[in-house]
C-alpha cells in the first residue's frame, strides 16, 4: 500500500512541476509581468524625479538663505531708498533746522516709550523675567 501512495505523491509532484514549467514558458504571462514591472519602474522614476526636484529646491533656498541670497539686496535697496527719502525730506522741510531736530527728537522719544511699553506688557516678557531669588523656576 505505501508504494501505491508514494506513486500518487510522485505523480502529483510531477504534474505540479509540469504546470509550473508551462506557466514559466507562457508568453502572455511574461508579457503581463513585463508590463507590470515597466509600469512600476515608470512610477518609481517619476516619484524619484519629483522628490529630487523638491529636495533640490529646498537645498537651493537653504543655500540662498545661508549665503544671504537676494533678500539682503532687496532689503538694502529698500533701506537705501528710505534713507534718501528722509535726507531729502530734511533738506526740503519748510521748518527751520532747530524745529526739525526737535520734531525728530520728540518722535524718537515717543517711539522709544511705545516700544518699552510694548515689551513690558508682552506675555513673553513675563516668561523670561528672572525670579527675585536669581534661581530658575518658581
Amino acid at each position: 500500500m505505501p508504494a501505491i501512495n508514494r506513486e500518487g505523491v510522485m505523480q502529483r509532484w510531477a504534474r505540479l512541476a509540469l504546470r509550473c514549467g508551462l506557466l514559466f514558458t507562457d508568453a502572455k504571462l511574461w508579457e503581463s509581468i513585463r508590463g507590470q514591472l515597466r509600469d512600476r519602474v515608470d512610477d518609481m522614476g517619476s516619484e524619484m524625479k519629483r522628490r529630487y526636484a523638491h529636495t533640490s529646491d529646498r537645498l537651493d533656498r537653504a543655500q540662498d538663505a545661508y549665503e544671504g541670497g537676494a533678500n539682503w539686496a532687496a532689503a538694502a535697496g529698500f533701506l537705501g531708498g528710505v534713507g534718501v527719502g528722509v535726507g531729502l525730506g530734511l533738506l526740503l522741510a519748510p521748518a527751520s533746522g532747530q524745529e526739525t531736530r526737535t520734531a525728530i527728537r520728540n518722535q524718537v522719544v515717543s517711539f522709544k516709550k511705545r516700544a518699552e511699553e510694548a515689551v513690558e506688557s508682552s506675555p513673553l516678557r513675563a516668561a523670561i523675567r528672572p525670579s527675585p531669588t536669581g534661581t530658575v523656576g518658581n
